[in-house]
């Protein structure tokens, strides 16, 4: 039971989920993940960053590449609120809220290529950016085109704290050059990994990821998003406004850069638990709504075409 004056982080957190308009240049699980998404199988991020993907199939949901800022602050014990952000035609955004997760770990990379926790889904994970060979580590985004790359891949992944990125990228230009990184190095301290590989506790008691993630709220570009469910909204950023922080997703910005910034807000802990449960109970109702939706719209599809 935590203590009275203890709080907890909270993150309110978008992620882009994007029907490819081609598969062109992709494969290996990239395809996959891609594939699930132009099927509608599920909003997954593309990259599969956090590993929803990876999580549906039974293996820990993680967070490796995007936001290297939030990744290299967020504490363990951290409670984290996914929702997806899907561009629709003439300039609408549509929005889900797809999970309530909270934060068990935090490892340098390398934990997939050697761990025990990741032994029987570690090829399918594709936001580790390296993979083990022989004497060290080397940089793999092939299975993707070079527009889906990420060419600052190591400061996304090492430890530098008090160096500007330009100075790093100078620092080890010969990584980026070789697209490696050694052993030897990382003992030698010539390069430091930073802890900020986010594993997601997959206790069914300290989180929830929706099957079926409904669809909450509507953004025009340029604007804030207008909700469509009170009930989650008042859960999510309304209570985010109760503790100091903004009450919206999507920030007014007419340059369209940047507009999804994540929300963090603290709660005293025992009562950060207690809204935790109301929200996956919540959550948990609308995606049952939502999948009785879902077998509507099959059913008069089967219905037409016979």
């Amino acid at each position: 039971m935590p203590k009275q004056n203890q709080e907890t982080p909270v993150y309110l957190i978008c992620f882009h989920s994007q029907p490819a308009k081609s598969l062109a240049d992709t494969k290996r699980q990239f395809r996959v993940v891609e594939s699930a998404i132009l099927r509608k199988k599920w909003p997954y991020d593309n990259g599969d960053d956090p590993s929803f993907y990876v999580a549906s199939e039974g293996g820990l949901l993680t967070w490796g590449v995007c936001r290297p800022d939030v990744r290299n602050s967020i504490p363990k014990g951290s409670l984290v609120v996914w929702f997806s952000f899907t561009e629709l035609a003439e300039g609408r955004v549509l929005y889900r809220i797809c999970a309530v997760t909270s934060v068990a770990d935090k490892v340098d990379v390398r934990a997939v290529g050697r761990d025990k926790r990741f032994a029987r889904f570690r090829r399918m994970y594709i936001n580790a950016l390296v993979h083990r060979e022989k004497g060290g580590w080397r940089y793999d985004e092939t299975d993707r085109p070079e527009s889906r790359r990420h060419g600052n891949w190591l400061w996304r992944i090492a430890e530098h704290r008090g160096m500007w990125r330009n100075r790093f990228k100078k620092k080890y230009s010969q990584v980026y050059r070789s697209r490696r990184f050694s052993d030897l190095a990382l003992k030698n301290c010539k390069l430091t990994l930073g802890k900020n590989y986010i594993v997601f506790s997959v206790d069914p008691s300290e989180g929830y990821i929706s099957p079926y993630p409904p669809e909450v709220a509507i953004a025009r570009k340029g604007d804030h998003e207008q909700w469509s469910n009170k009930i989650l909204k008042s859960l999510t950023v309304g209570t985010a406004a109760k503790f100091g922080a903004r009450h919206y997703l999507r920030v007014a910005n007419k340059s369209h850069r940047n507009v999804h910034r994540h929300i963090r807000f603290a709660m005293p802990s025992h009562k950060a638990l207690a809204w935790r449960d109301k929200l996956i109970a919540h959550l948990r109702e609308a995606s049952e709504e939502r999948q009785n939706d879902h077998s509507k719209q099959e059913l008069a599809i089967g219905v037409s075409r016979c």
